[in-house]
């Protein structure tokens, strides 16, 4: 009597094919994650750029006041006035165009520009922002400033090069203990800003 033989998959087969779906997903949404996270630091780096050009754009052209950007109230050499999601600066009563418009990139810089809810989310990651003046400026210039914008990413990365007008921005030291920024997740950017001065006694 011929034998017939049945058809389809063992339990056995069917576990194995199962386990190994599995592993190819789990794969699958491993790597989908990591490339959201590339993605959302690729986005935070754009948008401190923009909002670091913007900054420096608006300083160039405001050579009236590019003294007082250069002033110990809106600027600094040691990094412990910032603005942005926390700020040492007072914004209530500003008392020159220059730190208002020092604010006002704070406000920018603290993401509400966009808000979802109640919460704000138009910038980076604990985003904060300085002028910083080197330690030996431009001769004869008005203003020798660096715009510096450092905000925090989701994942650890190598340390930042020794950069010191970056470090200095995320200087802690001077921040409260519910302001300061996560070392190992640390990001920055700096854009210097040189305002030459035209002439002898030009403004």
């Amino acid at each position: 009597m011929k034998r017939t033989h049945a058809l389809g998959f063992s339990l056995i087969e069917a576990m194995v094919t199962l386990a190994l779906l599995s592993v190819g997903l789990l794969g699958v949404f491993g790597l989908q994650a990591r490339a959201a996270k590339l993605e959302f630091d690729a986005l935070q780096r754009s948008q401190a750029l923009s909002l670091a050009r913007e900054m420096q754009a608006t300083i160039r052209a405001s050579r009236a006041e590019a003294v007082n950007f250069a002033s110990d109230a809106v600027s600094s050499q040691t990094g412990d006035l910032y603005v942005g999601a926390t700020a040492s600066l007072d914004c209530s009563a500003p008392a020159t165009l220059a730190a208002e418009t020092l604010c006002n990139w704070g406000t920018a810089l603290a993401g509400e520009r966009e808000i979802a809810g109640t919460a704000a989310v138009g910038a980076m990651l604990g985003a904060r922002g300085c002028l910083i003046r080197p330690p030996a400026p431009e001769v004869n210039a008005l203003a020798d400033l660096y715009v510096v914008v450092v905000w925090q990413g989701l994942d650890e990365v190598a340390p930042l090069p020794a950069d010191a007008l970056i470090h200095q921005c995320f200087n802690n030291a001077a921040a409260p203990a519910d302001q300061r920024l996560a070392p190992e997740l640390r990001r920055g950017l700096a854009l210097r800003v040189l305002i030459p001065r035209l002439a002898s006694g030009a403004p």
